[in-house]
C-alpha cells in the first residue's frame, strides 16, 4: 500500500520545477524582461522621440531661413536701382534729342499721348541705331481747325532731332508745287531733298505732301525705301491736312491711319479729269504707302497758335 505515496512525491517536484522554469522564461520560451531592464527601454524610447522632433524642427528652421534669403535676394534683386536690370545710360544725342522734344509738350497742349511716346520712341530707336538701314519717317496729320498747329507742331518735331546732331532741317511746302507738271515738282522735290542732306542737314518737313502732284510723290521711293534709300541716317516728317473740319479728340492710331490712307487714294489714283495724268497707279502708291507710313499720328489744334501763329521758342 506503499507504492502509490512514492511515486506522488517525486511527480508534484517535477511539477513545482516546471512552474518555476515557465516563470522564468517567457511564455514562448524566450527569457522574461527583468523589472529593472524596463525602465530603460521606456528612456531609450523617449529619447528616440525627442531626438526625431528636433530633427524635424531643425529642418523647418533652416526651410524657413532659406526662403526668407530668397525672398530677400529677390525684393533687392527687382527694386534696386543697381541691379542688372538698370537701363544703360543714354546716349547723349538721345539725351539731347529728348530735351528739345519733351519741352514741346508743353508748348503744345491737348495732344493724344500717343503722339508723345510713339513719336519719342521711334525718334530715339533710329538715333540709337548706329547704322539705320532707312530714314524715321513720321506722317503728321490733322483737320482744317489744325491747319497751323499741324505746320508749327511738325517743323519743331523736326528742329528737336537735327539740333541733338547739331545740325539743321530743309522744309519743303507742297503748295509751291501743286500746279507744277508731276515730272517738274518730282525734280524739285528730289533736288532741295538731296542737296539738303548732302550739305549735312538731318530732317526735312514735307509739308502738304497732299498737295503734292500724284506723279511728284513717287520720288520718295529713292528718299523712304526699306534698304536702299539714298539717305538712311535722317528724320523725314510728312504731313497731311484732311479735308474734313475736326479730328475726334479719342481718334485711335490705327483710325487715322486709316483716314489717312483712303484720303491720299481719293487723291492720287483718281484724275481729276479724264484726259489728266495727274494720278498714279493704285499699285505703285500701294508701295509707296508702306514706305512712309510706319507711324502716322494725329495733331488737334492748340487755339493760341490758330489765332496767333507758331510763336514757339524752345530751348536750343
Amino acid at each position: 500500500g506503499q507504492e502509490p505515496a512514492e511515486h506522488t512525491e517525486p511527480e508534484t517536484q517535477e511539477r513545482e520545477s516546471s512552474s518555476t522554469l515557465r516563470s522564468r522564461l517567457g511564455t514562448k520560451g524566450r527569457a522574461a524582461p527583468q523589472p529593472e531592464a524596463q525602465p530603460f527601454l521606456q528612456n531609450v524610447t523617449t529619447q528616440n522621440t525627442k531626438q526625431e522632433k528636433t530633427k524635424e524642427f531643425n529642418l523647418l528652421k533652416g526651410l524657413l531661413i532659406l526662403g526668407l534669403v530668397l525672398l530677400i535676394f529677390c525684393i533687392l534683386f527687382f527694386i534696386n536701382p543697381t541691379a542688372e536690370s538698370q537701363p544703360a545710360p543714354r546716349n547723349p544725342t538721345v539725351e539731347a534729342f529728348l530735351s528739345h522734344f519733351n519741352e514741346l509738350q508743353d508748348k503744345f497742349p491737348g495732344q493724344n499721348p500717343q503722339v508723345w511716346f510713339r513719336g519719342s520712341k521711334f525718334l530715339q530707336k533710329h538715333l540709337n541705331t548706329s547704322e539705320p538701314t532707312q530714314p524715321a519717317t513720321i506722317i503728321l496729320t490733322a483737320a482744317r481747325q489744325g491747319e497751323r498747329t499741324l505746320r508749327c507742331l511738325s517743323t519743331h518735331v523736326a528742329d528737336a532731332y537735327s539740333a541733338a546732331l547739331r545740325a539743321s532741317t530743309v522744309q519743303i511746302d507742297g503748295r509751291d508745287l501743286s500746279e507744277l507738271q508731276s515730272d517738274e515738282a518730282k525734280l524739285q522735290v528730289d533736288l532741295e531733298l538731296s542737296s539738303a542732306f548732302q550739305a549735312g542737314y538731318r530732317a526735312a518737313v514735307v509739308h502738304r505732301f497732299e498737295l503734292l502732284p500724284a506723279g511728284a510723290t513717287l520720288i520718295f521711293y529713292k528718299y523712304c525705301d526699306h534698304e536702299t534709300a539714298a539717305f538712311k541716317d535722317v528724320a523725314l516728317l510728312l504731313t497731311v491736312l484732311l479735308e474734313q473740319e475736326e479730328l475726334e479728340t479719342q481718334i485711335s492710331l490705327p483710325r487715322v491711319e486709316e483716314r489717312v490712307r483712303d484720303f491720299l487714294w481719293a487723291k492720287f489714283t483718281v484724275a481729276r479729269t479724264p484726259s489728266s495724268y495727274d494720278h498714279i497707279d493704285s499699285d505703285k502708291l500701294s508701295g509707296l504707302w508702306s514706305r512712309i507710313s510706319h507711324l502716322v499720328l494725329p495733331i488737334h489744334p492748340v487755339q493760341n497758335i490758330e489765332k496767333g501763329g507758331c510763336h514757339i521758342h524752345t530751348t536750343t
